[in-house]
């Protein structure tokens, strides 16, 4: 309805160069317009960037991100505007600013809200524009809780049928073992050799587990599990826990109005969403906890 209304105001023009000149310039601006606010308000395309998501996605899968579900989010600067951004990178001040935001972060409402199970998309917090593709397991106000790499949400073991998981096994006899993955063919799967070429592991789904555990040629087979490092990033390192990927918990996931006491161990598993997103500057002094200066007991 637009675009015809514009239309027929163009062609009032008289002169004949003139208005196809026209006509053809706002076709182009027109379609590039609806390009734009479709990629920005409705829906995008990205390309699956690992293998963490299988058997559910896979590796450079591309995928059609509907935004209405959770809301589209606003460009925070040009940098998020398709097109536009191009003409940004050509200038040398423009490009300076590539990883600041120029306009504060707001989103629209959507149609429904996360909620768990959910495969979702979303911006890494180290690299802007790395893009994250993840099943979401819990929401604000669920007790999360990992043991020997199984997940818990409020003391309820959380399914996900095609779900992997890293194993490890002994072979007593490679070629029998390979031989028979031929056979159940599962010679596609990426085995991984480890201690003195005795044992093997890979990442296998719940039905290839089940296929390989009957197999003769194999022995002590078994979960493998993350290591505890003491260097490893972690979300929070808490005295006296050895916490892992495949083992950490339980603790309550940050919800609106949810009020914490502020002890050491919920200052060092909350400081950083409580300064980061919250700014309110909490901080360890002397044995007692500080909010925005002032010595707190509780949070909210």
């Amino acid at each position: 309805m637009l675009y015809k209304f514009f239309i027929n105001i163009i062609n009032l023009i008289r002169n004949i160069l003139i208005r196809n000149i026209i006509k053809n310039s706002f076709s182009v601006f027109f379609v590039l317009f609806v390009i734009i606010n479709l990629k920005i308000f409705f829906f995008n395309i990205f390309k699956i960037p690992s293998s963490s998501m299988e058997n559910t996605l896979f590796p450079n899968d591309v995928i059609l991100v509907n935004k209405l579900k959770y809301g589209p989010r606003i460009p925070r600067s040009t940098f998020d505007i398709p097109f536009l951004n191009i003409g940004c990178l050509f200038n040398k001040n423009k490009r300076k600013s590539i990883k600041e935001y120029w306009w504060p972060y707001k989103r629209f409402s959507g149609t429904a809200y996360i909620k768990q199970g959910d495969v979702i998309v979303f911006n890494s917090l180290w690299e802007e524009n790395f893009i994250l593709v993840k099943r979401c397991v819990a929401i604000s106000g669920d007790t999360l809780h990992i043991e020997n790499g199984i997940v818990y949400i409020n003391d309820k073991v959380f399914k996900v049928d095609d779900a992997k998981y890293r194993y490890k096994f002994k072979v007593k006899d490679k070629k029998a073992f390979y031989n028979a993955l031929d056979s159940l063919s599962l010679s596609y799967i990426n085995f991984s050799v480890i201690r003195k070429n005795n044992f093997l592991k890979a990442i296998l789904s719940n039905d290839e587990v089940e296929k390989i555990k009957k197999l003769e040629s194999i022995e002590n087979f078994q979960i493998s599990l993350d290591p505890f490092r003491p260097k490893k990033k972690l979300l929070a390192k808490l005295p006296n826990k050895n916490w892992t990927y495949d083992n950490m918990g339980p603790f309550v996931i940050p919800k609106k109005g949810l009020q914490i006491d502020l002890n050491y161990n919920n200052y060092l598993l909350y400081r950083q969403t409580i300064n980061k997103f919250e700014k309110a500057n909490i901080q360890h002094i002397d044995g007692e906890i500080y909010v925005k200066g002032k010595v707190a007991k509780t949070y909210t």
